[in-house]
């Protein structure tokens, strides 16, 4: 009995190794493919309004030569602006940038830095108003562009909602582990990043080097740059909603290895994330699905390391899958690295640093506390503490009656869901939600399938969110005032589960109908 769990547990094993070997040679078969080229920007005429943002904390040795280089961009300049956040700079770098000019820039001067998401976050609440305004473009203080940067990242927002660059690292003084995720970066960049989009699937977001539609931003309203974990958790709230990233090599970005930072998400994220992601819609959609279950990817040195496992196993012992099979996947397994490795033009020394990838991976991995988090008991009592609730009572509506309920809001790992209460009854989210706002709004929508109305602001037709990347677009803007006094220049707070007597259902959504409502009602 033991051993046929254990020959099924191989098989599972062997399934997937399988399944992942067809899937790394079709992406590598894909990074082959030439595209045919498509009319130019300067042919079609269709340059667009670009806004850049450039966070900063005391880059003093980067940020000035990043200003001058995008001042001789071979863009029209009445089509692009440069933004540049100075976040408690201690440096010469605002004297120095005023010296260039060709930027407006935003000095933060509180006690301490506020960090890069909180900044673009506030900066976009300023800027999302302005007119003429087609996409955003996100960099790091620290990088090296071309004169043909926003011409290339103008050429890629032709067809693409959201568009990530690549990061092109030159080693300056480099130890063995930076050499290491220098030729990773490389290989990736050259082959996995290459066939991802070429197959038209979602690519992780890089907040050092991306450019994002207006009207994503409009849609999304949100940022999400805190760290590697906030990255991919963003790049699947896109991808969600039909804006797949796409990895465009053109958008060329260079760094030196002193100044570059490695950024990856957790794999104990990773695992959260897959978990609270899996649900019917998701697998429904497919590239979403496809983009989700990519998070199991091993590495393909990795891959040929279990291969041989496998193989020598069913080699020497009964296995449900023959020997044969092994030596067939081995056979296209090596086919598809030997030409990633050819195309991505990898030799003797890149290789080997290649391939001491995953010995670094797997020693990161265990030392992980997430993982340990599961095994040891103290450990699993301070995860509680991270769980954020708060319950608030809300009004729901049939039309005729009023009834007095709650809704819990719970953020648990960096996910929302919502409980909604009446009496002894509850109703909960099917799913967690990246941003509060979503559960809230999947109560709501389920209660109006009821013939019920919950009287909230978030349902109310006076209520605007808020750009708002760390909050989770919790916050909005009511505009009765502004529909009272057409004059009004300032608009009053408040949170999405907040509400008042003047409530007006979402779908009288315009000033005129507004007004016609309340004189009816």
């Amino acid at each position: 009995m033991l051993n046929s769990i254990y020959i099924f547990i191989l098989a599972i094993f062997f399934i997937y190794i399988a399944i992942f070997t067809i899937y790394f040679t079709v992406i590598v078969a894909a990074s082959f493919i030439k595209l045919k080229p498509k009319k130019n920007a300067e042919q079609r005429k269709e340059y667009k309004n670009l806004i850049v943002i450039i966070y900063s904390h005391n880059n003093e040795k980067t940020i000035v030569n990043l200003l001058e280089q995008l001042n001789k961009q071979d863009y029209p300049k009445g089509n692009y602006q440069t933004h540049i956040i100075l976040d408690n700079c201690s440096d010469d770098s605002s004297n120095k940038l005023e010296f260039v000019g060709g930027a407006k820039l935003w000095r933060l001067t509180d006690d301490t830095p506020l960090g890069r998401d909180k900044a673009i976050s506030w900066l976009l609440e300023n800027l999302m108003s302005f007119k003429r305004v087609d996409g955003y473009v996100f960099l790091n203080a620290d990088r090296i562009v071309r004169n043909d940067f926003l011409f290339n990242v103008n050429e890629a927002l032709q067809d693409n909602a959201v568009v990530v660059g690549s990061t092109n690292i030159f080693l300056e003084d480099a130890d063995y582990y930076e050499k290491v995720w220098s030729n990773v970066n490389e290989y990736n960049s050259n082959i996995m990043r290459i066939g991802r989009s070429k197959l038209g699937l979602a690519v992780p977001i890089d907040s050092d080097v991306m450019a994002i539609k207006h009207e994503v931003l409009e849609k999304i309203q949100c940022i999400d740059f805190k760290d590697a974990n906030s990255e991919l958790k963003y790049s699947f709230l896109l991808t969600s909603v039909g804006y797949t990233p796409k990895f465009v090599p053109e958008i060329k970005t260079y760094v030196s290895s002193i100044d570059y930072e490695l950024r990856r998400p957790d794999f104990g994220f990773k695992m959260s994330l897959f978990a609270h992601c899996l649900n019917l819609r998701a697998i429904t959609n497919f590239k979403f699905a496809e983009f989700l279950f990519s998070l199991f990817k091993p590495n393909p040195i990795l891959l040929i390391a279990m291969l041989v496992l496998v193989g020598t196993y069913s080699f020497k012992y009964y296995f449900v899958f023959d020997f044969p099979w092994a030596v067939f996947l081995a056979v296209v397994l090596a086919v598809a690295f030997g030409a990633s490795v050819y195309k991505s033009q990898l030799y003797v020394k890149p290789l080997l640093y290649l391939c001491s990838c995953p010995f670094y991976t797997l020693s990161e991995t265990i030392c992980e506390n997430k993982l340990m988090k599961k095994i040891f008991k103290f450990e699993k009592r301070q995860e509680k503490t991270n769980i954020e609730k708060i319950t608030v009572p809300v009004n729901v509506t049939n039309g005729r009656n009023v009834f007095p309920c709650s809704i819990d809001l719970i953020s648990e790992g960096g996910f929302k869901k919502a409980v909604f209460r009446y009496k002894n009854k509850k109703q909960e989210t099917a799913q967690s939600y990246v941003r509060m706002c979503d559960a809230v709004k999947n109560i709501s929508d389920t209660l109006a399938q009821h013939g019920f109305r919950i009287k909230i602001c978030q349902s109310c037709a006076y209520f605007s969110p808020k750009i708002d990347g760390t909050n989770n677009m919790v916050k909005g803007f009511c505009n009765k005032k502004a529909v009272d006094d057409q004059n009004c220049s300032e608009l009053p707070e408040t949170l999405l589960w907040s509400s008042c007597e003047y409530f007006i259902p979402e779908e009288v959504n315009k000033v005129i109908d507004i007004s016609d409502y309340v004189k009816n009602r």
